[in-house]
Parts: structure tokens; C-alpha cells; sequence
């Protein structure tokens, strides 16, 4: 295990066995045992698509969240854009239950990449007192589930198994309807999981990474002590997590990119958005602006083939069979490339000044 040193004073965090071979993970192992070091690989490839996947469900919500109130806006004259200090906002609400190394490195990727604000997200946690790289930043950190589902508009649930029943007891009966639970408990079924919660709109990435094809492909196990929020600031490793990538030696669900879209649907037809305007801002927020340049778009009939206005849809029921948008997404090449271009852009963030700590993760100690 890399042993990392909290230097709060200098403001970042130090690897104390980098440069000393002999005090490696690596060095302890017989010859015997290194191909394990494989499974640290894909134990590595498989935590940081996961929360790569979260962050950019993160990450666009929270941008057609503000594109909805730059559309609903009214007109403003010259004279109140030059005298008003910041754009108006829609605060996006993000819960974190549960916060280990997981739900650590998760949080500091949502304030990085997604651009959650600290005072937005909400940390429930049996130990907040630990998470002070979170609550320098602002991050309210607490021990108090049903208040955090109850503020929260997206849940990430990053429990164990085995506290799952009774978290569910607890929380069940106070998660709002317009909200969305993302799952981090992979053996888990999304069926057991809405039926524990008495909540239908229940999401999670399905994830398998082919142990040769991770290290063989430059997975090395050698990456494996960056934390996530480091490492997804690489586009080589961003690129293969995308879950329309075809060429990922990481296989994830194409059924991830169309819970995406339908809960984007979803969103903007709570907000008042007519079949047309949806359409466009999703387009806009999930292909960018290259899209209005392109012939490879997503069209209303994409989503639901007779007429009309949207319906707030079953993401239960998205989840679990066909939708008129699973051919598009499988077939249309333009769409999908236009997807992973825009994906990838999502973890494209200037590098913060590391004097104020703010790219660095001082709790987790990375396996």
C-alpha cells in the first residue's frame, strides 16, 4: 500500500515510498504472486470508470440545469449584464451517503469536474470529523441520512452492501419524487435496490474490465496509487471510460448514456421546456456545439415516436428494455463519436493552483 503523508502546510499530499523501491507494494511479492498485481489494475480501471460515469451524470445535469434558467431568464439590457456581479444559478443539490475512499474521491471529482459548488453538495457519513480536505472547501459533512435525501436532487449511494437494508429503512418514504438515486453497490440488483428504497428512479454504471486487456492495454498497476481526481484529468484514461466507446478495454453499458438522456428529459420537462426546445438543449449539452454543425443529432422521434409533449419517463422501465432511443445510440456512429468527443471535454478543466490544496485529496490513503 502507498503510504501518503498529509502535508497540510505546504498543501499537498506526498507519496513517502516514492523513489525507495524496497519499500513498495510491489517489492513483497514473490514471483509467484505478481499477476495479482492485475487484479489491482482492474480493481483501479474499474473504481475510476465508475466514478468517472457519476461525475459526468453529474456534470451534465448540472448544466442543463443552469441552461434551463439562462432559457426561462428574462431579456436583460446592457446596463444590468454590466452591473450584475454573477450569472444567476439554479442550485444543484448533490447527496453523498456513505463517504469512504470511494465516496471521498468522488466528491472532490463532482467539485472539480462538475462544477458543483461546495455549498451544494451534502456529505452524510458516520465519521464526518474525518473529511476535512472536504470541509475546508465548504462541504457540509454530517451524519444525518434523511435530511441529505431529502435536500439532495441527485443521491449518489456509496454504502456496503450490508448496511444497505438499513439504510433503506431509513430513508425510504423521504426521497423526493423529482430525485435520482445513483447506485455505487455493483453486486447489488437495481430491482432489490428500488424495492429496499420504495423508489423507482434508480441508476447505476455496469462496469466489467477484462483483466489482460487493462494491463495489456496500459492499464498499469503502476497508475494505480494517483487518486481519481488526478487521474481523470488524463484524456487517454477519461477516453476509456466513455461508455460509447467501442474500442474501451473497459465494457460498460450503453444503457448508462440513455438513463443519462431520458433523466436530461425528464429535467427539462419538469421545467416547463416544450418537445422542440428539450430536444435542442440536449442536443447542446450532450454533443455540444459542434452538433448544430452536424447532421448526426438527436431527433424528438428518437425519444418517443408519437406526437405530443414529453410524459416524465419510467427511467425504471429505460433501464430495463428497449427504448426508440436504443438503435440510435448502438448505430449511429456520428451520434457516438459526437458523444465521446463531448465526454471526454467534461474532465477538460485547467489545472487549479496546487498552493491552495485544492487538486488534492489529504484523506484517502489510495490502495
Amino acid at each position: 500500500m502507498a503510504t501518503n503523508i498529509d502535508t497540510s502546510n505546504s498543501g499537498f499530499t506526498s507519496d513517502i515510498t516514492k523513489g525507495l523501491p524496497s519499500l513498495q507494494f510491489e517489492n513483497s511479492l514473490r514471483d509467484d504472486e505478481e499477476p495479482y498485481l492485475k487484479l489491482r489494475s482492474r480493481a483501479h480501471a474499474i473504481s475510476l470508470t465508475i466514478c468517472a460515469h457519476s461525475t459526468y451524470f453529474a456534470a451534465v445535469s448540472n448544466r442543463a440545469r443552469q441552461r434551463i434558467l439562462e432559457l426561462q431568464a428574462p431579456p436583460q439590457t446592457k446596463a444590468s449584464k454590466l452591473l450584475r456581479d454573477a450569472p444567476p444559478r439554479d442550485p444543484f443539490h448533490v447527496g453523498i451517503l456513505g463517504c469512504g475512499r470511494l465516496g471521498t474521491h468522488l466528491a472532490h471529482c463532482l467539485l472539480r469536474y462538475a462544477d458543483v459548488q461546495p455549498s451544494e453538495l451534502l456529505v452524510s457519513t458516520r465519521r464526518p470529523e474525518l473529511l476535512t480536505s472536504l470541509t475546508d472547501r465548504g462541504v457540509k459533512c454530517f451524519h444525518d441520512n434523511i435530511w441529505l435525501v431529502k435536500s439532495s436532487s441527485l443521491i449518489f449511494l456509496c454504502i456496503l452492501p450490508s448496511h444497505l437494508p438499513d439504510v433503506a429503512q431509513e430513508v425510504k418514504g423521504h426521497i423526493p419524487a423529482s430525485s435520482t438515486v445513483y447506485s455505487f453497490l455493483s453486486s447489488t440488483p437495481l430491482s432489490r435496490l428500488r424495492q429496499h428504497l420504495e423508489f423507482p428512479c434508480v441508476v447505476r454504471s455496469e462496469v466489467i474490465a477484462r483483466i489482460d486487456e487493462v494491463v495489456d492495454g496500459g492499464w498499469s498497476w503502476k497508475g494505480c496509487s494517483r487518486d481519481m481526481c488526478t487521474a481523470l484529468s488524463d484524456q487517454g484514461q477519461v477516453a476509456v471510460t466513455c461508455p460509447l466507446n467501442p474500442a474501451s478495454m473497459i465494457t460498460s453499458s450503453s444503457k448508462l448514456a440513455e438513463l443519462i438522456l431520458y433523466s436530461l428529459i425528464n429535467l427539462c420537462t419538469s421545467k416547463g421546456l416544450s418537445r422542440d426546445d428539450t430536444v435542442s438543449l440536449v442536443n447542446h449539452i450532450i454533443l455540444g456545439e459542434q452538433s448544430k454543425d452536424s447532421e448526426a443529432i438527436f431527433q424528438s422521434s428518437d425519444f418517443m415516436k408519437r406526437r405530443g409533449d414529453f410524459p416524465i419517463f419510467d427511467i425504471a422501465a429505460v433501464a430495463s428494455r428497449e427504448t426508440p432511443l436504443t438503435k440510435p445510440i448502438l448505430e449511429n456512429q456520428g451520434l457516438r463519436e459526437l458523444f465521446h468527443k463531448q465526454y471526454i471535454n467534461t474532465f477538460n478543466k485547467p489545472k487549479e493552483n496546487k498552493k491552495d490544496g485544492r487538486t488534492l485529496i489529504r484523506d484517502i490513503q489510495v490502495l
